[in-house]
């Protein structure tokens, strides 16, 4: 079986941090391949973070360990910790940036045996010194060898998604490098509140603007307009063909988006 570690973390490039993290692997265990997903998230935005690692899905082999770092809350009392689904691994600080994937969680335990992290850890850079140790010693021991069994996780307070009166209520939660606004609504949820409705029945109404229909692909969009798509994570989008929606609308994380039927043909909207 390969041994895959993935790296999501708000670290940047920039500085050595995630280059010392997997020597520090790599010095445990050589046999390792890693996979960067990201270094570029937000600085200090473990719901961004959370986000990202939803996004995974099942899209790597059985026994990946997937390590998170962005952790504004180095050196406190929060706890390091290891958590297990039915697929894999994930290993971080447990501030809720492992919210998103709670529902899976089968056993979570915390990182305390001190015999298999760095024997002063930095309250600085537990990445290197308690994360990345107890990721790459995963391939060989035990869960229950790293420390006591906790009973859950912290969980962000990410904002509902409200259904009722004809319409699904929610809010943009993410925008990505191109300008893409992810909001909260998912694509399970149109499917629940809008049984047996086509994409071209449906308007997506966000800061007095309406869009009219979930477009199939980017390249239906209209140029230099809102148009709005289920993508490729399951999330509702607000995007702009070959162009940037948060630039164009000026809309930020928290704007609020609901999903309804259309109200007749012929409306305007944008």
């Amino acid at each position: 079986m390969r041994k895959v570690v993935t790296l999501t973390t708000d670290f940047g490039l920039s500085d050595p941090f995630v280059g010392i993290m997997k020597g520090v692997m790599l010095s445990i265990d050589p046999e390792i391949d890693f996979i960067d997903m990201t270094h570029d998230l937000p600085p200090q935005d473990i719901a961004a973070g959370a986000i990202s690692l939803r996004s995974i899905e099942n899209s790597f082999p059985p026994g990946t360990v997937h390590l998170a770092v962005v952790d504004p809350g180095v050196g406190t009392d929060r706890n390091p910790i290891i958590a297990r689904t039915d697929r894999y691994y994930y290993v971080g600080p447990d501030n809720g940036i492992f919210t998103l994937i709670e529902p899976e969680i089968l056993e979570v335990v915390r990182i305390s045996n001190e015999k298999l992290i760095a024997k002063r850890p930095s309250a600085t850079f537990h990445g290197r010194d308690i994360f990345a140790p107890a990721a790459a010693r995963l391939f060989s021991t035990e869960m229950k060898e790293f420390g006591e069994r906790l009973e859950g996780i912290t969980k962000l307070d990410f904002p509902a998604v409200e259904t009722g009166a004809g319409a699904i209520e929610g809010e943009i939660i993410y925008i990505d490098r191109f300008g893409n606004l992810f909001t909260n609504i998912r694509d399970e949820m149109l499917e629940e509140a809008f049984k047996g409705c086509k994409a071209d029945d449906l308007e997506i109404t966000i800061g007095g603007r309406t869009i009219k229909g979930l477009c199939r692909a980017y390249a239906f969009g209209g140029r230099g307009e809102l148009s709005a798509i289920v993508n490729s994570f399951g999330y509702v989008e607000i995007f702009t063909r070959n162009g940037n929606a948060a630039l164009l609308s000026n809309f930020a994380k928290g704007e609020k988006v609901s999903v309804s039927l259309a109200k007749q043909k012929g409306s305007s909207g944008e």
